[in-house]
């Protein structure tokens, strides 16, 4: 599809909202903080874990909703989206109109927001009343909580409802957002999908514990002819929202802050099993602080809706290299969890894959990830418990030892497993901490007293 074909579709789209919502009345504006108790409990019966909190599972895990497992072809499909998503953040950042992908020429779309990524951490969160639970990729890298949905009036739905989207139509509770009619919103990704749609008020389901009444979010028809979301229906977005960003209140840790006080945490699970998210005094004491954090920075214009953290450091093995005070203060370091391998500075890359070598220099070599992104990796076969270097981030104040698992990426099994890290594309790109190496840690995030606290986790 062209890109002014794709325009078309998208205004069709939007289009079709308007006469939809046209036809309903809006109730009462306010989205308030009400808290009705709701003992649901959505966990596929064979995943073990936590079973309190809002359950986050890995999208290849036996955990799964999909039951899907991870293969090679998978993995390689895992680096090459979050590949895309790492170059939609810098070009967010540094406001790049143009960006060059290999083989593929370039693209003049301005991104507004990121790229959803592999999208591998999913909880299932309710929506409508009755409530119907849809997978969302858990993202703190975007602020936008979105769903698939049908925006069908009462002769053009469906007899038979697809299970992955959301119809406002039969939710008792659905109203139009205070931003109506002036609510459309339209969303190109890096790899030319997209999304049109408008924001709505309704119920939504988090967790065990919580039934958020008019919470706003985004009802979102994916193009389907050149692009969709794998199997996500939609996103959780518990990133910042800049004041510049036009619909900055309709954040989740904005519309929840009389509820949550903007302070959850979370633990991301290895593939194996699953792990959780919390929120508000929930949090604090699921996630106990620890005695140590570090400060999240603010950043001003368009990085402002990022986690930035203070990374001075990382040790592998008995080799500390340190992150230099330039490379620190610009672009900075992010934490996100909708990113899944850690982007340093080439420098300091160059230093800790080296180590890398030297440390697992008794097993064969192997090829690199097909993608290029992770270059030091070794064939482990035959070695069911080899020796993996222990490794620490050093934050401002804080020192995180990262669980095993976090430090090695099995790209085909244990005949490829390589240094989960990868090099920078371009200096100027900030650096991020990725979900693999968050993997098992809980990771609080108190937004109004600027800290992010981090230990040893549950999940």
């Amino acid at each position: 599809m062209t890109g002014s074909s794709a325009l078309m579709a998208i205004g069709h789209i939007l289009m079709c909202y308007t006469l939809f919502f046209s036809f309903h009345a809006n109730k009462a504006l306010g989205y308030g903080a009400t808290v009705v108790e709701s003992n649901k409990s959505h966990a596929p019966p064979s995943c073990s874990g936590t079973t309190t909190g809002l359950r986050v599972v890995h999208k290849y895990g036996p955990c799964s909703p999909s039951g899907l497992n991870k293969t090679s072809a998978v993995a390689s499909q895992i680096l090459a989206q979050d590949k895309l998503r790492v170059r939609a953040m810098n070009s967010r950042l540094h406001d790049r109109r143009t960006i060059g992908l290999e083989g593929e020429g370039t693209t003049d779309t301005y991104l507004q927001n990121d790229l959803p990524g592999a999208g591998n951490f999913l909880v299932s969160v309710g929506f409508g009343t009755p409530l119907k639970y849809f997978n969302l990729a858990l993202d703190t890298g975007s602020y936008v909580t979105w769903v698939q949905c049908e925006p069908c009036t009462e002769s053009s739905c469906p007899q038979q409802q697809n299970a992955s989207l959301y119809y406002p139509f039969f939710s008792s509770t659905f109203s139009n957002a205070p931003c109506f009619p002036k609510c459309n919103y339209n969303q190109t990704y890096l790899d030319n999908s997209m999304s049109g749609g408008v924001f709505v008020l309704d119920t939504v389901s988090i967790g065990q514990d919580y039934q958020i009444p008019e919470f706003i979010f985004l009802c979102a028809v994916p193009d389907k002819e050149i692009g969709d979301f794998g199997e996500a229906n939609g996103i959780l977005g518990l990133g910042l929202a800049s004041s510049l960003d036009e619909f900055a209140t309709y954040s989740l840790t904005t519309q929840t802050a009389n509820l949550f006080g903007r302070v959850f945490c979370h633990c991301l699970p290895s593939s194996s099993n699953s792990g959780y998210v919390y929120f508000g005094e929930k949090a604090r004491e699921q996630c106990p602080f620890s005695g140590t954090y570090t400060r999240l920075l603010r950043k001003p214009g368009s990085g402002s809706n990022y986690y930035f953290v203070n990374l001075i450091a990382i040790t592998l093995g008995q080799k500390k290299v340190e992150v230099a005070s330039g490379i620190l203060s610009s672009p900075g370091t992010i934490i996100d969890s909708g990113t899944v391998i850690t982007h340093l500075p080439s420098s300091v890359y160059s230093e800790l894959s080296q180590e890398f070598d030297r440390l697992m220099s008794e097993f064969p070599r192997a090829n690199p990830s097909d993608d290029g992104v992770l270059k030091a990796c070794y064939n482990l076969v035959g070695n069911d418990n080899p020796a993996i270097p222990e490794m620490v981030l050093h934050f401002e104040n804080l020192d995180v030892n990262l669980d095993q698992t976090a430090v090695t990426w099995k790209g085909n099994g244990m005949s490829q497993v390589c240094f989960a890290f990868a090099a920078k594309e371009d200096e100027r790109d900030v650096t991020i901490i990725g979900n693999h190496q968050q993997q098992r840690l809980n990771i609080l995030f108190n937004i109004p007293d600027q800290m992010l606290e981090i230990g040893p986790g549950n999940c």
